[in-house]
């Protein structure tokens, strides 16, 4: 997950925007929906990189279950941690 912290140090970078998007920017801060056109881009490239870790784990798991051996060995280790998961529940 990345870190949106304001004050995590930040890099000036150029990039090169569609005309439209960046007119479209630019009335999202003029409307306060967004604090300025820096942080409009900001938002988006964290979502976007967000959403893509999502689609990627989510393609992991689903390569994972479809391997026999690692569905055995999640449920063998999910069996041992029942007993120690179950310890926990009672009082002091």
């Amino acid at each position: 997950m990345l870190n949106t912290n304001t004050r995590e140090t930040s890099v000036k970078y150029t990039a090169v925007l569609p005309a439209v998007c960046l007119a479209e920017l630019k009335i999202l801060a003029e409307e306060k929906a967004i604090a300025s056109v820096s942080h409009g881009i900001r938002l988006a490239v964290e979502s976007f990189v967000s959403d893509y870790k999502r689609r990627a784990y989510e393609e992991d798991m689903r390569e994972a279950a479809s391997d026999k051996d690692f569905l055995k060995r999640t449920l063998d280790t999910q069996a041992a941690f029942s007993t120690a998961d179950a310890e926990g529940e009672t009082e002091w």
